[in-house]
């Protein structure tokens, strides 16, 4: 990848320009899941709580409190990745109650963060 191309192609934001993209600005809170104390149990049980525990990320997008969510793609201490549009307390408590916490499988560690989304419309 050509990165100086690539960053030659769009215009350089002037400095009234990067001081309206601020207005976009939104507080996120990113949660890392990592591997929690509890052993892996029956496959069945293992595999009906992996179901669960998707089904309630999937109720979190759809409500539109979790922007995005996946799995690491490395061997890693965090195994999974949220970032749910909620303050710190929220996100937490909403991960927290993800059926693969609640039975030890995984442990949240949630941080407040800041950030301008990719689609603000002001290119």
């Amino acid at each position: 990848m050509d990165i100086q191309a690539l960053l030659d192609s769009v215009p350089t934001p002037d400095a009234a320009h990067m001081a309206d993209r601020r207005k976009f600005a939104r507080r996120y809170t990113p949660v890392f899941l990592r591997r929690g104390p509890a052993p892996r149990g029956e496959e069945t049980r293992d595999e009906s709580l992996q179901f669960e525990h998707l089904q309630h990320l999937t109720k979190l997008q759809m409500l539109g409190l979790l922007v995005l969510n996946g799995p690491t793609l490395i061997e890693h201490d965090i195994l999974g990745v949220s970032v749910y549009a909620a303050e710190l307390e929220d996100a937490r408590a909403l991960a927290e109650s993800d059926p693969e916490v609640q039975a030890g499988h995984l442990t949240v560690e949630a941080i407040p963060w800041m950030a301008v989304p990719s689609e603000t419309g002001s290119a």
